[in-house]
């Protein structure tokens, strides 16, 4: 009976040790990320070459991106090209896009909430 309850308290404490042990699924943010991220995107966006060929832009909010992805922050776009829907995820680091592309499964665009991307604001002229 003895050796039973010494095989118990075994377990119990190797079980509670490997759950502190895993890794999280995505690293932890230290900062908060980028205040203006929407005018961001859009600038970003309006200087795309493909951008004639595009519809009406919505954006997704700020998340932090997955161990898989670029950058420290995520956003997904959605949008119309040639008249089909198309979602595109940006990865934002330092205040900046340093990636954009189709969206794929992992970056779960198509359940995202959106909402209008505001336009950028246009420079004063002198």
């Amino acid at each position: 009976m003895w050796r039973s309850c010494v095989g118990f308290v075994a377990f119990a404490v190797l079980a509670s040790c490997s759950d502190t042990l895993s890794l999280p699924d995505r690293p932890v943010a230290l900062d908060p990320g980028p205040f203006d991220y929407q005018a961001l995107v859009s600038k970003y966006l309006d200087g795309q070459k493909n951008r004639a060929s595009m519809g009406s832009i919505e954006i997704s909010p700020l998340r932090a991106s997955r161990l898989a992805q670029p950058g420290d922050w995520m956003v997904c776009a959605r949008t119309t090209v040639e008249d089909r829907p198309t979602y595109l995820a940006l990865f934002i680091r330092e205040n900046k896009v340093i990636e954009s592309r189709l969206a794929v499964l992992l970056d779960e665009c198509a359940q995202q909430r959106f909402q209008p991307l505001p336009t950028p604001p246009k420079p004063a002229s002198q």
